[in-house]
């Protein structure tokens, strides 16, 4: 007979945020190693990156990556060994390991770091032993040796690679019991999506806080399905992300990203041969809706995690430096926001812009820019006017669920 598959089961920050929490953690997981090997990847516990990231700022502004990533990289460490201290309290042979440990080999970026290669071979060898196996996501090592994190939503790509590389599933646990049409703390009439497909990652780079958008790359890549789940056991929901469930065309939805900073550099006339560097430079930053001409570049940072883009920013005014007298001028505006209808065949059907901006024109929400696709309608709007933006949306593409009899 052989043996079952193992699981990989990843719990966010404010899953593990206290004591008790991480005690609830470790009896789900005792009580799911009672049928299959089990794998779990931790976040920090609760605001503990942030608090990190505040004490280095203090000290230096912006901090070096390099010492960045080591500082922040103890938060995960941090959960992961009181989550095996937990587990062993139960009875259950555990184990915690590193980032570098379990194998996760990166790219020599620090503070958004890529996977590029996993090494499992510790992590199957503490399976046989019969350990749980507990890892710190967000973290990695590079080819130099250098600790590495992987940025916003690293820990879910932590677990995504992990189930690729030992031929499991991934189940990401969290404080709500999966992916909204919108955000039901905003929304009222937010409904759980049941399926998503995987080319739905356009959802999570709107600003969806459930997965992590390279997760769901990853995911595809590898043929690996997602379960997103709540992190309490009598909350039964969950948004299974696979590769082709069932769809519908149209907006599906609504999600956003509240903390915007447009870029904008200008090259001095006769200055296009710096075009090649400037896209270079550009392309690791994370920048949304990257548009690049003659006469120079602009696009879109996310705030959402400051350490990616306090880094993002330093890189760019040293890039900027660089290049004297051929930069007429570099700008950065804060106050925006991207809020994003997201579906399939958007771009094909001039009936959902129409529609979209009529809900919005009734409200007074000014439309700055707007950037399509297949599968996503971006509106830039004023910070201030976000929140009614994405309630707009929603009344005016997501059907209300019908009343319980």
């Amino acid at each position: 007979m052989s043996s079952p598959a193992p699981v990989v089961m990843k719990f966010g920050g404010s899953s593990v945020a206290d004591l008790e929490r991480i005690r609830h953690c470790a009896r789900r997981v005792v009580d799911r190693a009672a049928v299959q090997p089990v794998v779990v990847v931790v976040s920090a516990m609760g605001q503990t990156t942030n608090e990190l990231l505040a004490m280095a700022r203090a000290l230096i502004d912006p901090p070096p990556a390099r010492e960045l990533d080591m500082l922040l990289s103890t938060g995960e460490r941090g959960s992961m060994t009181l989550l095996a201290l937990a587990i062993t309290a139960l009875g259950r042979q555990a184990i915690s390991l590193t980032g570098s440990q379990c194998g996760i080999i990166t790219d020599h970026q620090h503070g958004r770091a890529r996977i590029v290669e996993v090494r499992p071979f510790r992590v199957l060898d503490e399976l046989a032993a019969g350990n749980i196996v507990i890892i710190g996501g967000f973290q990695g090592v590079s080819y130099k040796r250098d600790v590495t994190t992987l940025g916003r939503g690293g820990s879910d790509t932590t677990a995504v690679a992990l189930a690729a590389a030992i031929d499991a599933d991934c189940e990401i646990y969290s404080d709500v019991d999966g992916v909204y049409s919108a955000d039901p703390r905003e929304v009222e009439d937010a409904q759980r999506l049941g399926s998503l497909v995987r080319r739905d990652a356009s959802l999570a780079r709107a600003g969806a806080k459930v997965l992590h958008s390279q997760a769901v790359q990853l995911a595809e890549e590898r043929g690996i399905a997602i379960y997103a789940r709540h992190s309490r056991p009598d909350v039964t929901g969950e948004t299974v992300i696979r590769k082709n469930p069932p769809t519908r065309p149209g907006v599906r939805a609504v999600a956003s990203d509240a903390s915007i900073v447009a870029i904008h550099l200008s090259l001095s006339a006769g200055s296009s041969r710096h075009v090649p560097e400037v896209i270079r430079k550009l392309a690791p930053l994370g920048l949304r809706h990257l548009r690049i001409g003659p006469h120079g570049a602009s696009g879109f940072l996310s705030q959402a995690q400051r350490t990616d883009s306090s880094e993002a920013l330093a890189r760019l005014g040293a890039f900027a430096r660089s290049l004297g007298r051929d930069l007429a001028g570099i700008e950065c505006v804060e106050g925006f926001a991207l809020v994003s209808c997201v579906g399939s065949g958007l771009e094909e059907n001039p009936e959902v812009m129409t529609r979209a901006y009529e809900s919005l024109h009734a409200l007074e929400i000014t439309v700055l820019e707007v950037y399509t696709d297949s599968h996503s309608l971006v509106f830039l709007v004023a910070r201030e006017q976000r929140a009614r933006a994405v309630r707009a949306l929603h009344a005016t593409f997501i059907p209300r669920s019908p009343e319980p009899c």
